[in-house]
């Protein structure tokens, strides 16, 4: 059985706060954490890696359970492995916006998962204000936000914390410092430097 020494990464930039059996735990000077997560038992995905619908649905359920709301899910190729990539966000009091991310690598008998977790700090909504003012044509008065809240994969729901459109990728240059911003960063370092041992390439895939 493979273990959480099977799998490494470039960390160079973190600090080391907690070694386990199952998890690592680092943070940075941003205040941000990345963690990894070993779980040597099958995975509790309870659908196929090409049923891309029912995983968001899947995942966007479970967020909403706890408090947060979607920004995306989408299952990725990385080195040969596949992995659902999800990002979410919770709100903070008494503002801002915490951002989760994840990479997470499921096989058949274990899975792994590389989470991300960056808050918002200092002057909040800087990104949100901006962006509203330039895309948001023709507002109507009774409704300000018609159109600002949106879910990245049905255009019908209305859910307590939504996807907004400053939090679209395009934006990310325009907001390097934002946590959003610095989410998606840290996850293309992941997944541009992620490395398995034999073991894990052996071992029987997910589905």
């Amino acid at each position: 059985m493979p273990s959480i020494e099977s799998v490494n990464f470039d960390v160079s930039h973190w600090e080391v706060l907690e070694v386990l059996s199952d998890r690592i735990i680092w943070k940075n000077d941003k205040g941000d954490r990345l963690s990894l997560h070993f779980f040597p038992i099958p995975p509790n995905i309870p659908f196929k890696l090409n049923q891309l619908t029912e995983l968001r649905n899947f995942y966007r359920e479970n967020i909403i359970e706890v408090g947060g709301g979607l920004i995306s899910v989408d299952v990725v190729s990385i080195k040969e492995f596949s992995a659902i990539e999800t990002i979410f966000k919770f709100p903070l009091k008494p503002t801002g916006m915490r951002y989760l991310g994840s990479l997470t690598f499921p096989f058949a008998d274990f899975s792994y998962v590389m989470k991300v977790d960056c808050p918002e700090y200092g002057t909040t909504g800087l990104r949100e204000t901006i962006v509203y003012s330039k895309v948001m044509q023709n507002i109507d008065l009774q409704d300000p936000f018609k159109g600002w809240f949106e879910d990245p994969y049905d255009p019908t729901r209305k859910d307590l914390v939504m996807r907004n459109k400053s939090e679209d990728r395009q934006y990310d240059k325009l907001f390097s410092d934002h946590p959003l911003s610095r989410l998606r960063k840290y996850l293309v370092q992941i997944e541009n430097s992620v490395r398995f041992t034999n073991e894990v390439r052996l071992a029987k895939p997910f589905n």
